[in-house]
């Protein structure tokens, strides 16, 4: 093992990395300290377990695309707002690799862990725009399942392969499914 000098930011990008790549099952402390070249017990240095690491590079996930989708709503209300945020989270989401798999471990972490609060904070933006417009049948709240069900599932059965390989026609079928949805919402 090196005797190098490494840093929180360090096992995060690494663990981040073997997780775009291989997914959530290939990460393991002894895989990391393998990959950073240090011992595993050194990685209790910075983490008090592999939850603990993926608690904070689901936050850091969340938060990246929250960030982005504030940055991308500004002067946008309406079926407009709900559209770029579809598409932002849309975006985001593909071009991440395997870390879309983070979303299906956050069920796992308290409410009150950073990551729980990140994914918080990205929903709540939604619910947010749902209350600012009228929809034609739904409610609020089944509008809201409706858009992350149909975003997210569209997205997940986009990464693990499921879809048409050619990315104009799946941009395509987003853009329709996307459509459907925002018909909900009544006009101005």
């Amino acid at each position: 093992m090196s005797n190098q000098r490494i840093n929180r930011e360090q096992v995060l990008e690494t663990g981040r990395t073997i997780i775009y790549r291989e997914g959530m099952g290939a990460l393991t402390f002894p895989r990391l300290a393998k990959e950073l070249n240090i011992r595993s017990q050194s990685l209790y240095n910075y983490f008090k377990n592999l939850d603990d690491l993926i608690g904070q590079i689901g936050a850091g996930f969340m938060n990246e695309l929250y960030q982005l989708v504030v940055e991308s709503l500004v002067g946008l209300s309406g079926k407009a707002a709900f559209q770029k945020y579809a598409l932002v989270a849309h975006d985001y989401l593909e071009n991440q690799g395997r870390m879309v798999e983070l979303l299906y471990h956050v069920h796992n972490f308290d409410q009150e862990s950073d990551f729980y609060q990140a994914m918080s904070k990205v929903l709540d933006l939604l619910h947010k725009l749902v209350a600012s417009v009228k929809l034609r049948h739904l409610d609020a709240e089944s509008y809201v399942q409706t858009l992350l069900s149909s975003v997210l599932g569209f997205t997940f059965i986009e990464v693990m392969g499921f879809l048409p390989k050619d990315q104009q026609q799946r941009d395509h079928e987003f853009a329709g499914l996307l459509q459907l949805q925002l018909s909900e919402i009544k006009e101005d």
